[in-house]
């Protein structure tokens, strides 16, 4: 791969990023306006949890920057993050309200990871207990927003809390809340209910989301986001698959070697089942390598993933774009994906059509929020969720 981190246009939208982050919470009285005419009309407006998905995402492109050898760029995202730690927990009292806090969370615990500061930690760990708590259906995934008397299962939501409960236990294996929490932190649970439930099983494309109540699934068919929130609870599910087999080596347990396995089930003489994450009996490592393939299968000419995956001519969706990259990044980097042809090439186009969407920093070209299933309004700007996924994949494509 050619792309490499000094190329300026990466450290404009690096900084764009550390401005976006500082200041998502402050609101212009034109914004104000917007929200008061789309409430009135029954759309979905900003909340006013500093925790919510738009800020993790950010945080999360910035602490996957911080992770490059840099210190400069190391201390600058740091710098960001802490002081919007610091801001929920004096502002807000670290009050969490929603499931998608959780992306947040895992920025907190890599942030715990590269610096030791406690306060990461105690963030992560209020988290992983909201999470042992929230609501969820009768086979145990987590409901999206409960508060609504809703049981629908969100792709958003299981990516997300899948997210947290991969990188949660794998880093603090041995913790109480880890050690009593059961199945229920078990992130390929989340995935494989979804799986079951809300894929299509002829093109094996996702649903939006579905709902047991209803035996329905629901949203559009490839939606590029929802793609995107499900690939990456699946990266950072296999990620921590991957790592707890490379400890299992290094205390001399012999795993053969298995990376033709790419069956998302796990047989009973399975020798991938060091793999197979938390003993739940499903090949997390398989699935990740079959959406791998499904997100190489659709990515468009010019490098980018369209807003409904599987319309290649449609519309790009760069924050789409910026999620699928960097799944596909950081799953090639721990070395699940072996053997994929011209996947450099990949990587390559991904990040120059990433970067050509930019304008002084600022990621465009990012689908607007979603208010409901199927509600997808074609508008594409600069948004939180595009600027973080963005510098996320740029920060993993080495």
């Amino acid at each position: 791969m050619g792309y490499r981190v000094t190329d300026e246009r990466y450290k404009m939208v690096l900084d764009r990023t550390v401005d976006d982050l500082l200041g998502i919470m402050n609101v212009s009285l034109v914004q104000q306006a917007k929200d008061v005419v789309k409430r009135f009309m029954g759309r979905s407006v900003r909340t006013k949890d500093p925790l919510f998905w738009p800020a993790g995402m950010l945080m999360l492109g910035l602490v996957s920057a911080s992770e490059q050898e840099d210190v400069e760029i190391k201390n600058k995202c740091l710098a960001a993050i802490s002081a919007h730690l610091d801001m929920w927990l004096k502002s807000y009292d670290g009050k969490i309200d929603f499931v998608d806090d959780a992306l947040a969370g895992v920025c907190f615990i890599r942030a715990y990871e590269l610096t030791n500061e406690d306060k990461y930690k105690e963030a992560a760990d209020k988290i992983a207990q909201f999470i042992l708590t929230a609501p969820r259906d009768e086979q145990g995934t987590i409901i999206y927003n409960p508060g609504r008397n809703s049981s629908n299962i969100f792709a958003d939501g299981v990516g997300q809390v899948s997210m947290f409960m991969a990188a949660y236990t794998s880093a603090f294996p041995d913790s109480d809340i880890v050690i009593s929490s059961g199945s229920r932190l078990d992130a390929s649970k989340q995935i494989k209910n979804f799986f079951e439930m809300g894929v299509d099983k002829k093109s094996g494309l996702n649903y939006h989301g579905y709902s047991l109540h209803d035996n329905q699934k629901k949203g559009l068919l490839g939606w590029g986001r929802a793609f995107g929130w499900l690939y990456m609870g699946v990266a950072e599910a296999a990620c921590a698959a991957i790592k707890s087999s490379d400890e299992a080596n290094d205390n001399d347990e012999k795993i053969p070697n298995s990376e033709n396995l790419d069956s998302s089930e796990c047989q009973k003489d399975c020798p991938d089942k060091k793999r197979c994450f938390m003993n739940s009996g499903f090949n997390i490592t398989g699935l990740y390598r079959q959406m791998s393939r499904t997100a190489l299968e659709y990515q468009r000419a010019d490098g980018g993933w369209s807003w409904q995956i599987q319309g290649t001519e449609g519309h790009i969706d760069i924050s789409a774009t910026g999620m699928i990259a960097y799944s596909l990044a950081r799953g090639y980097n721990a070395g699940i994906l072996d053997n994929v042809e011209d996947i450099d090439s990949s990587f390559d186009k991904a990040a120059e059509c990433m970067l050509s969407h930019t304008e002084k920093g600022a990621v465009l070209d990012a689908l607007s929020s979603c208010d409901d299933f199927g509600v997808h309004y074609q508008t594409y700007g600069h948004y939180p969720w595009g600027q973080g996924a963005v510098l996320a994949a740029l920060a993993v494509i080495r």
